[in-house]
């Protein structure tokens, strides 16, 4: 499985969003930027239902970080859930102790605080906000590891979900293997794209000689 999230991630967003837009899929998740871009990540998502309110809507122990940091497996994705509220859903230590742990990265449509400190974490961090607003007695964490929507797409666990600069690709875990097929033919297709142009060609006539010399060597595009 690891194989085909690098596939994936190597392929890139953007490849893997407009492969869900060919199937009809609804699955590119944009507006949560990457706090240092640069990184790029694929994984199963480890997913968290938040509900969030003014000071003191919630015990401070409704606030349980460690619900996600410390329970989130190697290679998963934390993908949170609070609605795009401007309040803090973790901040840099929690990030950290993640990494070292192995996850893969974080996706939180809320706040994150400490974000000169996610920089550092060492995986890719997405967020909608970074705020210094706390979510103690702002926060209550209503579940793991069930049905989430992160700006409008739905996110089942163990959905995989692929990000990088250009914004985050959510691939339903029943699509996963066709997905990746079709990413992997683009990404070839646009490599050699990219060769031809640097060669000199135009941008169309490279895009005409990559497609067959690619259709010639692999079979056409398949869906």
């Amino acid at each position: 499985m690891h194989d085909i999230h690098e596939r994936l991630r190597s392929a890139g967003a953007s490849t893997v969003c407009a492969v869900l837009d060919m199937l009809g899929a609804t699955g590119t998740i944009t507006g949560l930027p990457a706090i240092r871009p640069g990184g790029s990540f694929a994984g199963p998502a480890f997913t968290v239902q938040a509900s969030t309110g003014p000071l003191g809507t919630y015990d401070p122990g409704d606030f349980d970080i460690a619900q996600y940091a410390d329970q989130a497996g190697a290679g998963q994705v934390i993908a949170i859930d609070a609605g795009g509220a401007r309040v803090s859903l973790a901040g840099g230590i929690a990030a950290l102790a993640s990494a070292r742990r192995g996850v893969a990265a974080w996706v939180v449509d809320g706040g994150m605080r400490d974000v000169d400190e996610l920089g550092e974490a060492g995986i890719p961090i997405h967020v909608r906000h970074g705020v210094a607003v706390t979510g103690r007695t702002r926060v209550r964490i209503e579940r793991v590891n069930g049905p989430i929507v992160i700006d409008g797409v739905s996110v089942q666990p163990m959905d995989v979900l692929v990000g990088d600069a250009s914004g985050i690709a959510c691939v339903p875990a029943r699509r996963l293997a066709q997905v990746a097929a079709m990413a992997d033919w683009i990404a070839g297709r646009d490599r050699i794209a990219g060769r031809l142009v640097r060669e000199g060609l135009s941008f169309s006539r490279a895009f005409k000689e990559a497609t067959a010399e690619y259709t010639a060597l692999h079979g056409p595009l398949e869906n």
